[in-house]
């Protein structure tokens, strides 16, 4: 099973057609209304829209926008279960189909398009799919991201998703299954823990970019998350 891959930059005003296989497409730069067949919803970047085989469906983009487009014979069973058409991709899967892209553009070499596909399926089918986010949220989402050491007030937070503060707390929870503190927290141990596994940086700098300037502090923050310490994890 492999995933055909295409960059897509669409002329027409709106087009509806179905086809005999899967169809990912996924948003990099502008927009797309877009009827799957199933759902209708407007696509963006860090979106990807499931369009199931068979189904007629109908697309109308926004001047100038391109997109990765994935042709598959067979789903991963993860996409399989999703009741949604719409869903959000991590950011490092993102910035893949930005490298997929460059790749496409620059030359044709059947060996590493296969590979590339083969890559993609692989990342896909290991992805945690939600449902597309209040844009508000996604806005405040973003921004603890962009810059994990920082630890942002809950005012800063709903200033940056045009948020009251009990509108911030009510829709986060619920977008993302967490508090904002619980969220940011989660992420500094899951890109701690990346580091520690990847890279050989020091550990008191990996705390550092995860907002610890006490190693002790970090150390024990770790290890009641995962059940063992910086240090264990680094010496397997």
């Amino acid at each position: 099973m492999a995933a055909r891959l295409s960059i897509r930059s669409y002329t027409f005003v709106s087009h509806t057609h179905s086809h005999d296989f899967h169809q990912l497409v996924l948003p990099l730069v502008g927009t797309v209304d877009i009827d799957t067949g199933r759902h209708e919803a407007r696509g963006a970047s860090g979106q990807c829209i499931i369009i199931l085989a068979g189904n007629e469906h109908r697309f109308a983009p926004e001047k100038g926008s391109c997109f990765l487009v994935a042709d598959m014979e067979e789903l991963p069973s993860n996409i399989q279960s999703l009741q949604h058409s719409f869903v959000r991709i991590s950011g490092p899967m993102q910035a893949f189909c930005q490298f997929v892209q460059k790749q496409l553009e620059y030359q044709v070499s059947p060996s590493i398009e296969k590979a590339m596909g083969e890559c993609f399926l692989s990342l896909m089918a290991d992805q945690t799919f939600l449902p597309t986010m209040d844009p508000r949220i996604a806005r405040v989402v973003e921004y603890l991201e962009k810059d994990l050491e920082v630890s942002p007030s809950l005012a800063e937070l709903a200033s940056a998703g045009y948020l009251s503060l009990s509108q911030l707390k009510m829709l986060f929870k619920n977008e993302t299954g967490k508090s904002p503190g619980k969220y940011l927290l989660t992420r500094r141990m899951e890109k701690a823990k990346a580091l520690l596994v990847h890279t050989d940086y020091p550990v008191t700098l990996i705390a550092a970019q995860m907002g610890y300037q006490d190693l002790s502090a970090f150390s024990h923050r770790f290890t009641s998350h995962f059940g063992f310490s910086p240090r264990k994890l680094r010496a397997k």
